[in-house]
């Protein structure tokens, strides 16, 4: 009996160390740290101020610029956001600027930066990322399931063409730059506006994204964190799983200011991430944010909501611990698409002349200058501490 019990012990023992093994392997040391050093953010209450594209897209400079040394954030406070997050699209689109990106994202990362991607991912036929054109579905409605649909890619061709994708875009530059990366696929799934939106119903989303992390595993990619980022609204039917997810977002725009989503929403969805992301591991981020124009064009920011980035953003979190457990805050893009300062910005820029800019500024500089938040600079310490 002692021998069986023995026996039996020693086999929970080591599949136990091969799990951990297993598990550890997916990610390399660096990684391994960050995630660490996250977790160790949360701890400490610190938060990231992070931003789209903050160096190679700017509403001053402007879009897709190649001085990736400078932008809006820091000609206003000295410093750059400590969180930096790119997207593929931009190198689709412009494969000249992709060297210039990904210099800057190199760059961010040894300044003191943590640095991400995304992937507003267009279709092989409609050559969109959008679910429907016009008001009707695009051609690449479907795209999804058939993705999944075979897992043998000589016999799928839209599995064929999603692989493609990643072997000659995304891949490469996950192992260029070789530091430890943010990657936020899929993001917005309980939206219906693309193509792997809800509207494929939450199995075929977890599948496709399942067979994304398994496939970039298995060509070495271990520099990566996944994230997972609903909109607005907390829904775990379309949650991979943990063995899939290091991180836990939400998108929310607007935070408080409708009466479709007031701060007590905002709040209590923060709050179910930030609880599951406790007793699971995780770390949990506001993936994205920002004050955007109404749908007839009225620009609320900095126009209505100069203390945006305080009332409505960092004081909701100060003041509501529960909910203000999270790594970073993100931005999205400041950027004057016209180039005619027709655009609302989402930060304030370096001599903004629009209505109450002069209120965003002050605004965005109190912000900078409370001691919960981190840029770019405020991070070294903590990658010293985590060999980073």
């Amino acid at each position: 009996m002692m021998r069986r019990r023995l026996f039996l012990f020693l086999c929970v023992l080591v599949i136990g160390l091969t799990g951990q093994a297993q598990t550890q392997s997916i990610r390399n040391e660096a990684t391994n740290n960050l995630y660490k050093m996250l977790k160790q953010m949360v701890d400490d209450r610190k938060i990231m101020f992070g931003m789209a594209n903050p160096t190679t897209i700017g509403y001053a400079s402007g879009p897709l610029n190649s001085d990736y040394q400078s932008s809006d954030c820091k000609d206003i406070t000295g410093d750059h956001p400590g969180f930096h997050e790119s997207d593929f699209m931009w190198y689709e689109e412009n494969p000249d600027f992709r060297k210039t990106d990904v210099e800057a994202m190199r760059a961010a990362w040894n300044r003191g930066a943590v640095i991400g991607y995304c992937w507003h991912l267009a279709g092989p036929r409609s050559k969109a990322f959008y679910a429907a054109n016009e008001g009707k579905r695009s051609e690449d409605y479907d795209l999804a399931s058939e993705i999944v649909s075979n897992p043998d890619r000589t016999k799928n061709q839209s599995l064929d063409w999603y692989l493609t994708r990643f072997d000659e875009l995304a891949i490469p530059v996950f192992k260029e730059l070789g530091c430890p990366i943010v990657f936020r696929p899929f993001h917005e799934m309980t939206g219906d506006w693309f193509w792997w939106g809800k509207q494929i119903g939450a199995e075929v989303y977890i599948k496709l994204y399942r067979l994304t992390v398994d496939y970039l595993r298995s060509q070495g990619v271990d520099n990566l964190l996944y994230c997972w980022s609903p909109d607005k609204f907390v829904d775990f039917s379309f949650y991979p799983g943990d063995e899939y997810i290091d991180i836990l977002g939400l998108d929310i725009y607007e935070p408080g200011l409708t009466e479709f989503y007031p701060k007590e929403k905002l709040i209590e969805n923060l709050t179910i991430i930030c609880d599951y992301v406790a007793a699971h591991d995780k770390v949990a981020v506001w993936s994205e944010v920002g004050c955007r124009p109404t749908d007839d064009g009225v620009s609320r920011y900095p126009e209505q909501y100069p203390d945006f980035w305080t009332t409505y953003v960092f004081d909701i979190l100060r003041d509501n611990p529960e909910a203000g457990r999270i790594a970073w805050v993100e931005s999205w893009y400041n950027a004057d698409w016209k180039n005619d300062f027709s655009s609302s910005p989402y930060i304030p820029y370096k001599g903004m002349k629009k209505k109450k800019g002069k209120k965003a500024i002050r605004d965005f500089i109190k912000m900078y200058k409370y001691p919960y938040t981190l840029f770019e600079s405020n991070i070294k310490s903590y990658k010293r501490k985590f060999n980073l």
